[in-house]
């Protein structure tokens, strides 16, 4: 997966590169960097709540009745995978959305259409964990330790995912701005 993204963010290097004015690229770049960001600190949040100790692997069958135990654990995870998807009105689309744009708007069309073919191909990886969660029946256990802070800070992760969704427009103004 940050593999991937890594990729993704190498379409705005690449277009601020071509680019007499690399401004849109560069903030599609830094604008991805935030909205991926933001992603992984929610889901990694989640994956430290479902180890069980410092040596323990989570595999995505330890999501197993995941929506049932935990719903609202539930629910931001499938925010912050949707996002990771690429799926709108997360904010992770709009990253997507800026970088390919701005590939587009210098003439490569190709890396915009190699960048979307690749987020479709993604979507499997990152709706598999949503569809174990909610569908498969199981146990998964949530380990005690720092609930409460690790609670709220997916939770304000995954308002923040959809919330700047929403908004992406002025911020990644705001952003572009503040490299001109």
């Amino acid at each position: 997966s940050s593999i991937a993204h890594s990729g993704y963010v190498l379409v705005g290097v690449i277009t601020a590169g071509v680019s007499e004015n690399g401004a849109f690229g560069a903030s599609g770049v830094i604008f991805y960097l935030l909205s991926y960001s933001l992603m992984t600190l929610g889901a990694f949040a989640i994956a430290s709540m479902l180890e069980n100790s410092e040596n323990s692997i989570v595999n995505i069958d330890d999501l197993a009745g995941f929506a049932k135990q935990r719903p609202m654990l539930a629910l931001c995870l499938t925010v912050f995978l949707l996002s990771l998807a690429g799926i709108p009105p997360t904010l992770g689309f709009f990253g997507k959305f800026y970088l390919f744009n701005a590939a587009i708007g210098e003439g490569l069309l190709w890396l915009a259409v190699w960048g979307v073919v690749n987020s479709v191909i993604g979507v499997y990886y990152y709706l598999r964990p949503i569809v174990v969660m909610y569908m498969k029946e199981g146990n998964a256990q949530v380990a005690g330790h720092s609930l409460n802070a690790t609670t709220v800070t997916a939770i304000v992760m995954a308002l923040a995912i959809v919330l700047m969704g929403f908004v992406s427009g002025p911020i990644f103004s705001a952003v572009e701005k503040s490299l001109m």
